[in-house]
């Protein structure tokens, strides 16, 4: 527990409101969620993008709450016995701040490396886990895949919420991890659901169309990104930018004066190119190394951010390069699960146009006859991205199967018809129940041909009408594979 005195010390207060004594009062938690009070705790009023948590300010007080913060005057009539209302400028930086220093600051004494960018950062942050592991130096993660401590803790969001992450930082520090890898997201940084956190390296992968049912535009989209590197880095941190796109180089240009050590990567200089099978190739400041490696595609676009970062942060080259051989893909990462009839199962979690066309690329290199994609696009998202991913994946693709992804509340058969729109050419079909989708990629899988189940990857569920519904497509694809092994063992083939 802590007292309000202590918590809301350099928080800039506009004004307070109750008792003088209630400052010195004891605080048990804190949260923006009027839902999860409880008695003393501290109840922060955020403004969201939807609407204002004034409103729940009286709900919050009946749960137990005995502070408030908010941003609002309070008016006599909004008073309570034994409550103190506290008006500050900002809920969000305050929530931070209030709930960082409930967890006694956790991110000071963290090694923190944040990664942003449209694609790329869940494996980028992957790879530096499992790198910074082997090395003995016990490192905790945050992002797309879980929350990962000594344990496994299931993600709900890609950021979490600011009471989320700092209690999993704060696991952190007591079971005696000195390093975070985090994914940020550009929701997070717009939101400043990180407020308070300083990272020692700041890392950006790439940037395409995206978010844009919540960012106004594209440029709106990378200013968040932006903030990284502008708002939370920490005082000579690392910045790692890969020049993979234009909006890496514009970055580059217009961080550049901010960072005493920026580097570089996916240039002529820095990169990582297949020389064949499992043999690359790491171009590093001049020097050249083959390495052996089962990374392919554009899994070495991040193999070469990743090892920007890892010599960023002071380890020897000779290191990087030997321990980025023993690296291996994330979960639902261009991962292979299935095997049948000399035919290659993939899935990936590409659900943007841009991932869509480098997965389809990237498995190119495992087919030696079709590249078959099975796809959809979610609902209640940008709807822009659906024609042109129909429009990639009947071009780049030999055959398509469009079919229903995460549709949430939309019909999936609407966000089909969006998708055909783009279509080039006869070479698709519409499966629109995703399970009938993958089982049917199956029957018609050949010798040589590479099928790519696109767009959910490491999800296990699909979410339809507010419900979660229990849906890997690892697991169909193994149960479908299975099911036509087992047909034709019957029949004799």
């Amino acid at each position: 527990m802590k007292r309000v005195e202590e918590l809301i010390k350099d928080i800039e207060v506009v004004e307070t409101r109750g008792k003088a004594e209630l400052l010195k009062g004891w605080i048990t938690g804190v949260t923006e969620d009027s839902r999860q009070v409880k008695p003393g705790y501290i109840f922060v009023a955020k403004h969201g993008t939807k609407q204002t948590g004034e409103k729940f300010i009286p709900d919050a007080i009946k749960r137990g709450a005995t502070v408030i913060v908010r941003e609002s005057p309070c008016e006599n009539s909004e008073l309570f016995e034994n409550v103190l209302q506290i008006r500050v400028r900002n809920t969000r930086e305050a929530l931070s701040r209030l709930v960082l220093r409930f967890f006694d600051e956790p991110q000071k004494r963290l090694t923190l490396i944040g990664i942003t960018g449209t694609n790329g950062k869940t494996s980028v942050s992957y790879f530096l886990k499992e790198f910074l592991r082997k090395k003995g130096i016990k490192t905790g993660y945050i992002g797309t895949l879980c929350y990962e401590i000594d344990k496994v803790y299931k993600a709900l969001h890609t950021t979490p919420p600011i009471e989320t992450l700092s209690f999993y930082l704060s696991e952190m520090v007591k079971r005696g991890f000195s390093h975070c890898v985090m994914e940020v997201s550009s929701h997070a940084l717009s939101q400043e659901r990180v407020c308070g956190l300083e990272f020692d390296a700041c890392v950006f992968t790439n940037l395409s169309p995206e978010h844009l049912d919540y960012h106004s535009d594209l440029e709106d989209y990378y200013q968040a990104k932006k903030r990284l590197f502008l708002d939370y880095a920490k005082k000579n941190a690392v910045g790692v930018i890969s020049l993979e796109t234009e909006w890496g180089k514009r970055l580059a240009e217009e961080v550049k004066p901010l960072f005493k050590n920026l580097i570089l990567t996916n240039t002529p200089e820095f990169c990582v190119k297949k020389i064949k099978d499992d043999l690359l190739e790491v171009r590093i400041f001049g020097k050249v190394f083959k390495v052996s490696s089962g990374l392919s595609g554009y899994q070495l676009k991040n193999l070469a951010t990743v090892c920007g970062v890892l010599l960023g942060m002071g380890f020897p080259l000779e290191e990087v390069i030997e321990g980025i051989q023993t690296l291996t893909p994330p979960e639902g990462r261009l991962e292979k699960v299935a095997e049948y009839k000399g035919a290659k199962f993939f899935v990936d979690y590409a659900h943007t146009p841009d991932a869509l066309k480098e997965a389809i690329l990237s498995v190119r290199d495992f087919a030696k006859n079709r590249v078959i994609v099975v796809f959809g696009c979610g609902g209640d998202r940008d709807k822009h991205k659906r024609a042109p991913m129909g429009e990639i994946a009947t071009t780049l693709a030999d055959y398509a199967i469009v079919t229903s992804d995460n549709p949430r509340t939309e019909p999936p058969e609407a966000i089909i018809e969006d998708i055909l729109k783009g279509i080039k050419g006869k070479n698709y079909e519409v499966v629109v129940d995703r399970k009938e989708a993958i089982k049917r990629a199956v029957s018609i899988a050949e010798e040589g041909d590479v099928i790519l189940v696109a767009g959910k990857g490491h999800e296990d569920y699909q979410e339809i009408q507010g419900k979660r519904i229990p849906f890997s497509d690892r697991l169909v694809i193994l149960e479908a594979t299975s099911e036509r092994k087992g047909c034709e063992h019957e029949c004799g083939k």
